[in-house]
């Protein structure tokens, strides 16, 4: 999946093919873009708002009717009202120019979820700067405001629809401080990029029993003299032994109660355990097991067709295992934003 200028089609509409081309121009003009990235003068865009362009008109209208009666007070108002907008022009160019963006950042998510790209935006200037937003694809930033010397974190999320690899192409950083009248602009293109999880399925049926590594391991749900270790929500194919009924009478969901077992074995989650279930609903499923076997904190291994992750357990592992879900061939995306 990647979030990148798709190239200009013979099919396309001209607008689209018109916005495709400029933007591969601007990226040909400026290439790729380190880290940090400043926002010189030559990088900025500026054009008037739809607000803008009424009040060009407004002012020719002014001048047409000031000319018409020989109306010098309606020279003077007319001309007044025009520096105002030159002065807003100069002003909402100035309050991007010299920005510094660094640190582009963006986090994994789970398909049908946003992916959050994050990055700082610096104001090295002795000015402050106002109303600065970060845009990419169709998300938007909430407005942002530096103080001089100062500098700001920029959030966007962006959605996601299925699984694979999302690569940044390009993000816009703009600006309509102070009237709204002009619109300042640049483009960044980091090197950016992340992995789109499989969606966990809500309703798994329970990972099998006997996938443990040695004889003595077991899946960390099992009942018997193990040690409390949480509590989630009830799925289907659960034990009604395990539901915990006193958090139930609490609230609106069946808890299921989760145990660290003694003996250490290692559970396998493994693709052919899922018979003849299709591709996409498998990975699902598997992603739903990676989650509560890391939540159950004990050691698990994941058996995909050409890929065997062997048994580990923490963070990184999680990540591992549910990387090779996304990336696994066949149903997946690369999407350009």
């Amino acid at each position: 999946m990647s979030l990148r200028s798709p190239s200009p089609e013979a099919g396309a509409p001209a607008a689209s093919r018109l916005r495709s081309r400029v933007a591969h121009w601007i990226r040909r003009r400026q290439g790729p873009d380190g880290d940090p990235v400043a926002l010189h003068r030559r990088r900025i865009y500026i054009l008037p708002t739809a607000l803008g362009a009424g009040y060009g008109l407004s002012l020719f209208g002014m001048l047409l009717a000031s000319m018409n009666y020989s109306n010098s007070m309606g020279f003077a108002l007319t001309f007044l009202l025009a520096g105002l907008g030159l002065v807003a022009m100069h002003w909402c160019h100035q309050n991007l120019s010299g920005t510094i963006a660094r640190g582009f950042h963006l986090r994994p998510a789970f398909a049908g979820q946003p992916a959050r790209l994050e990055f700082t935006l610096e104001n090295p200037g002795r000015s402050a700067r106002l109303d600065l937003q970060a845009s990419c694809a169709s998300a938007s930033s909430a407005a942002l405001d530096l103080a001089p010397g100062t500098s700001g974190e920029v959030h966007v999320d962006l959605p996601t629809q299925r699984r694979g690899r999302l690569v940044i192409d390009r993000i816009r950083v703009h600006t309509s401080f102070p009237f709204g009248l002009f619109r300042a602009w640049a483009w960044l293109h980091p090197e950016c990029e992340t992995v789109v999880y499989p969606a966990p399925a809500e309703h798994a049926p329970p990972p099998p029993r006997g996938g443990t590594e040695e004889s003595g391991g077991r899946w960390n749900e099992h009942e018997g003299e193990d040690d409390f270790a949480g509590l989630r929500s009830f799925r289907h194919g659960d034990s009604p032994r395990r539901v915990a009924w006193k958090a139930a009478a609490r609230g609106d969901e069946l808890p299921v109660k989760l145990f660290a077992g003694s003996a250490r074995g290692s559970v396998w989650l493994d693709w052919l355990s899922l018979g003849a279930m299709p591709v996409e609903p498998r990975l699902t499923v598997l992603c739903r097991w990676v989650l509560d076997a890391h939540a159950g904190g004990g050691a698990y291994g994941l058996r995909l067709p050409g890929t065997e992750i062997p048994p580990g357990m923490g963070p990184a592992h999680r990540r591992r295992c549910l990387g090779a879900l996304a990336l696994y061939p066949g149903g997946m995306g690369t999407e350009d934003v």
